[in-house]
Order: C-alpha cells, then sequence, then structure tokens
C-alpha cells in the first residue's frame, strides 16, 4: 500500500462544501466565523454466531477509505473512531447517533435482481440490554449518569434490544438531543443544564460501541451480540452504524489571514498602487 497522510482534511468555507464532509480526512467547515465543525460516520460489522457471543461486547468503530477497491487502495480503512483534540482547542461533541443498518430498499421485493441483496441482519441479544455509543474510558463505558455534570447526554446514543434482538433500522440520536438550554427552574439548579452542555474533550477521544445492562453503566456489562446461523450460512453480517458530531475552535490567526490585505512594497518593488 502507497504511503498516505491521513487526517489532513482543510476546513471548508460553507460555500466551499458540496458532499458530506470527510470524517476520514477529518475534514470540516467554518459552521461559523472562529469555529469548525466537524462529523465522523463508521460502523461495527458482526458476524459472529451465538456460541461466540460473550467475546462480542466491545467494539472498535471502522471508518472507511474513500478508495473503494480494496486491493490497491492507497487510504485503508481506519480501524477506530477518534475525535481530534487538543488542551489548546478542545473539541466540543455536541451529536451522536446509532442505529443496526438495514438493506436499501427495505422491501424484499424491491430487491429483486440485487446480487448481494440482502447483505444485512438483525443482532441477536438478550431483551432490555443496551448498544451505547460514546467515549471511551481506557476499553470501558463512561455512561450517562443519572446526574449530569459534564455533558456526557450529547456525546452518547444507545437503542435496546426487544424480543431478544437489536432490530434492523432501530435507531437513536443523542440521548440529551441538541444541547441547548429550553428551560429553568426559578433557582436555576444543576439539573436545569442536564441536557444542556457539550462534552469537552482537550486530548484526542476514541469513541466506541459497548453493550450494557443500563445506559448509567461504567463498565462492559451486557451478555453480547450475536447473529443467526442462517444469516451466518448466507454471508450476511450485522451492523451497527454511528455517528458523532463535534466543534472545534479555529486554529490561531495568522499572517496568512492578513498579509493580502496590508500594503507594503512587493518583491518586484512598488506597492499596491
Amino acid at each position: 500500500m502507497a504511503s498516505y497522510k491521513g487526517q489532513s482534511g482543510a476546513v471548508l468555507q460553507p460555500g466551499n462544501q458540496i458532499n458530506r464532509l470527510s470524517g476520514y480526512n477529518d475534514e470540516g467547515v467554518f459552521g461559523l466565523p472562529g469555529v469548525e465543525a466537524f462529523e465522523i460516520v463508521g460502523y461495527v460489522k458482526v458476524s459472529n454466531v451465538a456460541a461466540d457471543k460473550a467475546s462480542y461486547k466491545s467494539f472498535n468503530i471502522t471508518v472507511p477509505s474513500p478508495d473503494r477497491r480494496s486491493g490497491d487502495r492507497v487510504r485503508d480503512d481506519r480501524t477506530s473512531l477518534v475525535v481530534q483534540a487538543s488542551a489548546a482547542r478542545p473539541a466540543y461533541v455536541y451529536g451522536a447517533s446509532i442505529a443496526i443498518g438495514q438493506d436499501v430498499p427495505t422491501v424484499a421485493a424491491d430487491r429483486a435482481g440485487f446480487p448481494a441483496a440482502p447483505v444485512t441482519a438483525d443482532l441477536g441479544a438478550t431483551s432490555t440490554e443496551l448498544l451505547l455509543l460514546g467515549p471511551d474510558n481506557s476499553g470501558a463505558p463512561l455512561g450517562v449518569p443519572a446526574t449530569q455534570l459534564n455533558g456526557l447526554a450529547a456525546a452518547s446514543s444507545s437503542i435496546t434490544a426487544a424480543s431478544s434482538a437489536f432490530a434492523q433500522g432501530a435507531a437513536d440520536t443523542t440521548t440529551g438531543n441538541l444541547p441547548f438550554w429550553s428551560s429553568v427552574t426559578s433557582t436555576i439548579a444543576a439539573g436545569d443544564a442536564a441536557d444542556s452542555m457539550m462534552y469537552k474533550v482537550v486530548a484526542d477521544t476514541t469513541f466506541k460501541v459497548y453493550n450494557v445492562n443500563a445506559i448509567t453503566n461504567t463498565s462492559v456489562s451486557g451478555d453480547g451480540v450475536y447473529i443467526s446461523a442462517d444469516d451466518s450460512t448466507a454471508g450476511r453480517a450485522g451492523y451497527i452504524l454511528c455517528r458523532v458530531n463535534y466543534l472545534r475552535p479555529a486554529a490561531n490567526v495568522s499572517w496568512n489571514d492578513i498579509q493580502g490585505f496590508i500594503d507594503f512594497a512587493s518583491q518586484l518593488g512598488g506597492n499596491d498602487e
């Protein structure tokens, strides 16, 4: 594989964005002057059967390469979803979403003639358990505490198993919805801000998917997930889909931002006049 300089996407001016931002390249857009906005989309492929489920309850998220031909691609898939941040330029996570992939078209009759359809499968699981998308804490989830103090509700999303499965098409948006203030009590108590805070990180932060018993869990407590033997034999897989949205302060002002507007003698002599 040829070498490639990764994580070097540009931060676009709004009028230059015509496609979905490349989370693979950490491409951003100036959502507001001085504010960079980012979106990363990835997936987890689940192909194990029930006998092995205990080994499949904590998952790294693949961020797929824009290069489609795996045999000669320049850029390989990323094996983890990472929010870029530093102490000088923190990241403020304001959105997360999780879903179970479902074939498109969703109606079997409409897929007639598609040689690879269907490709997706339901995930077997223990009823009432959750799949939780959120920031990683040394291999364990941070969960969403019952008492919100730091904005984890804005950086997490979850779905709940029903009838022993996470069904295709099951989905959820951010646990706390968008982190905007909408009401307060007369005393403006701490609880008023429970779902009104972004989640701030000051270093590169990995997001993962965890199978847990409750959204507040801070350990991987679920029984594991799997696909059916029939789906496995047919070559299908379950796909957990993930999206994370965050903001960063723009890089500091620099000479390049202003030099073209300052009147000074050029290299060839003379000034702007």
